[in-house]
């Protein structure tokens, strides 16, 4: 057992007719389409879900992106793989502190307007947690992929994966208390479409209202 646990094994079941996919990809009849739903019955948008013993094309991994975009992370869950890197910019006019003390990567790097910042390789599976030093509002999780393939669910809920694997393994802040715990899900041989629901509810950073300074900069910046 990983250093993510299993911490549920649910009876499945099925949705007729669904035909939303993810932006990224195309439903095909050897794909199994997943779609996740928090508590609310709504659908859950960057949850991760997981599979073990597919076939995949090998490819190079590219370089990822976790962006500092109006005092905000950006995406609020980010996936990878292991030993993947991980690129900090920053599109603010301002300073970022990006900081983890997760187990897994520990680390603190300073983030400038307009300065490049060195590559950070995650090289453990596990939960990385980030936060800011400067901005306490700002938090973000960097999902470090213990399987074989990790994507994460569209603004619908949804996710195709290919055929071959017999369960997945669904990820989201605050499932449990214990960060790294994951839903597990059978999935019946040859089962094409999967509805899961998380006992959560969809997360987002709230930044702090915008300080009279700042709503200036604003207005004159919408205004160029």
């Amino acid at each position: 057992m990983t250093k993510f646990q299993i911490v549920f094994l649910m009876t499945l079941w099925f949705t007729q007719g669904f035909s939303a996919v993810s932006a990224q990809e195309t439903t095909s009849v050897d794909a199994l389409t997943v779609t996740v739903l928090d508590s609310n019955q709504q659908p859950l948008a960057l949850a991760v879900v997981s599979v073990n013993g597919v076939e995949l094309a090998t490819s190079e991994q590219p370089t990822a992106i976790m962006d500092q975009v109006d005092r905000l992370f950006v995406p609020y869950i980010l996936a990878v793989r292991e030993n993947a890197q991980v690129a900090f910019p920053n599109r603010d006019n301002i300073r970022h502190q990006v900081y983890s003390f997760s187990e897994v990567k520990p680390f603190e790097l300073p983030l400038y307007s307009n300065r490049e910042a060195p590559e950070i390789q995650f090289e453990n599976s596990g939960i990385v947690v980030l936060g800011c030093n400067i901005h306490d509002h700002m938090q973000a999780y960097i999902y470090v992929s213990p399987h074989d393939l990790s994507r994460q669910t569209n603004a619908q809920g949804t996710v195709t994966l290919p055929l071959g694997a017999t369960q997945v393994h669904v990820w989201y802040p605050s499932l449990t208390d214990v960060v790294t715990e994951e839903m597990v899900v059978p999935i019946v041989a040859g089962q094409k479409q999967l509805t899961v629901t998380l006992p959560v509810q969809a997360q987002h950073q709230s930044p702090p209202p915008a300080s009279a300074l700042q709503q200036r900069f604003n207005r004159r910046k919408n205004n160029n």
